[in-house]
């Protein structure tokens, strides 16, 4: 039963790394820098995790398995941001969000999201909304590594 991973996290000095996973191995990742100094520690963070026998378990399957199910990827981000519009409660570590009435027969799809302080947590939502609004684009510019791809 193959696991897919999107996650999207923002560090504390501004990077942003995107990438994908596949069975806990890399698919790919891209990295945009930050400025000042280097600080890897996380300010929040969004995975999108699938799981079930209706993933390929071939990384340019599973990927191309991201782009043929966007629209109902991004009507789940859109739906979690809509729900998270004030925010979430300082004292929550991880929301697990699973609401995916659409998701593929054999599949489980979950949205997790943290963030470390109150107002990273209101602005969850923004997050959540750019990820649905951009996703094929977001998806584009993950670079696979040589070697990942099947």
């Amino acid at each position: 039963m193959a696991k897919l991973i999107f996650y999207r996290q923002k560090r504390y000095d501004g990077g942003v790394r995107t990438g994908l996973e596949l069975d806990g191995d890399p698919i790919g990742e891209r990295f945009e820098g930050g400025e000042g100094e280097r600080d890897p520690a996380l300010i929040w963070y969004v995975d999108l995790r699938c799981e079930g026998p209706g993933i390929p378990d071939d990384p340019d399957l599973a990927e191309q398995w991201l782009f043929d199910h966007a629209p109902i990827i991004r009507d789940g981000f859109l739906r979690l941001a809509e729900r998270l519009r004030a925010g979430t409660d300082k004292d929550i570590y991880s929301l697990k969000w699973s609401d995916f009435p659409d998701a593929p027969e054999g599949v489980s799809m979950t949205i997790a999201c943290s963030a470390v302080r109150r107002v990273d947590g209101r602005e969850i939502s923004a997050v959540l909304k750019d990820i649905a609004s951009h996703w094929e684009d977001i998806l584009q510019t993950i670079e696979v590594p040589e070697g990942a791809e099947g």
